[in-house]
């Protein structure tokens, strides 16, 4: 399988590092990509969730992948989501860790629960960008031991705004998706998205899969999560 591997926001391909090693280890080929904006082109004005969704079909056709298994965690569900739907590329199965839901005519900002005009004003200060976490936050973190919030600490960047302004578009339905969504009983239960959860629990194509790491399992137990990655499609 062709596991391409898409970090959530603030982060580049690095993020995935020990979870590819392992992915490779079990055979599988694996593409790590750093999305527009987070790598060192240091371009951020003209990107939005559109641009992200365009990265990764780029990348897709661009290496001639088949047998995709695109992978998003927490910001890149959303664009994993929209991806799969838009059939342009053809994804196998897409998985989902720790993710966000593309919900059309909904932004990131909207399904996050976060307070939606406080953080466009922080945004807007911040020249269009949206800052990382701090390391206070990262240290209220469970299941991260000091050497992964100092890894996160040092080599998070801010993220393009409009990427979590911009609404999401779906050209098929969600529940059309082979797909599996990996993620700790908290988060499950505490998402804004639990009605559409709920539905795609009801349907045959989705998988729903428990694991206890917490928000960054690819640092935090990169092995348990690459085995349930792999036993997706194996």
């Amino acid at each position: 399988m062709e596991f391409v591997l898409i970090p959530g926001a603030w982060a580049g391909g690095w993020l995935w590092d020990n979870v590819a090693a392992s992915l490779k280890e079990r055979g599988h080929s694996v593409h790590q990509l750093t999305l527009s904006g987070l790598d060192e082109k240091n371009e951020q004005g003209s990107i939005g969730l559109h641009t992200h969704v365009e990265d990764v079909e780029s990348y897709i056709k661009t290496h001639d992948l088949n047998s995709v298994v695109l992978v998003g965690h927490s910001y890149s569900g959303i664009v994993v989501g929209q991806v799969a739907s838009r059939g342009k590329v053809a994804i196998k199965h897409a998985i989902f860790v720790e993710a966000f839901l593309p919900v059309p005519g909904q932004s990131l900002l909207d399904v996050s629960g976060l307070p939606v005009e406080e953080e466009k004003e922080s945004i807007s200060k911040n020249r269009g960008m949206w800052l990382a976490p701090s390391r206070e936050e990262l240290e209220s973190q469970p299941k991260l031991n000091q050497a992964q919030i100092d890894l996160l600490a040092s080599k998070q960047k801010p993220h393009p705004g409009n990427t979590i302004i911009e609404p999401a578009k779906l050209e098929a339905p969600l529940s059309q998706l082979s797909a599996t969504f990996i993620a700790h009983e908290g988060w499950l239960s505490s998402s804004r998205e639990q009605e559409l959860i709920e539905i795609l629990r009801t349907r045959g194509s989705w998988q729903f899969r428990e694991i206890d790491g917490g928000h960054w399992p690819m640092l935090s137990i990169p092995e348990e999560l690459s085995e349930q990655m792999h036993s997706c499609v194996a």
